[in-house]
């Protein structure tokens, strides 16, 4: 297997008050964003951006260690966020190797490889927003 630039980046991140940080190595998977209404309630907002990483890959390092846990499909997703600030981190389907980064959570957002590929739950999405196409399915090159 060889190592690629994006598998040896590490990439740093965390919430607003700077209690819970990570950084994440490795290359982003499916970057989306989502309509759900859970992803809606706990943003704030109508939608939350999601990209991938491998979870043998993230690290927590801030003072406050990982964030508190909330399963919002019990027993199956949970979801990251700070108890002090409230910021929303991460994602985690149990059982599953990749972790699902908040994008806004990483501290460097502007990398083409975190760009939105797909929109879930599209029957939920509000209707005054445009959506994002799928590009996900687009051949390369």
């Amino acid at each position: 297997m060889t190592n690629t630039a994006a598998d040896a980046e590490v990439r740093s991140g965390g919430c607003l008050c700077g209690k819970i940080r990570f950084t994440v190595t490795g290359t982003p998977d499916y970057p989306h964003v989502c309509s759900c209404p859970h992803c809606q309630k706990r943003a704030g907002g109508p939608l939350q951006t999601w990209v991938g990483f491998p979870l043998t890959r993230l690290r927590w390092t801030g003072e406050g260690g990982e964030p508190t846990w909330f399963d919002t499909f019990p027993a199956q997703t949970k979801r990251g966020f700070c108890p002090t600030c409230g910021s929303h981190i991460a994602a985690h389907d149990h059982g599953d190797s990749t972790i699902g980064i908040n994008v806004t959570a990483l501290d460097q957002q502007d990398d083409p490889a975190l760009l939105p590929v797909n929109q879930s739950f599209r029957g939920d999405a509000v209707p005054w927003l445009p959506q994002v196409p799928d590009t996900s399915r687009s051949p390369v090159g």
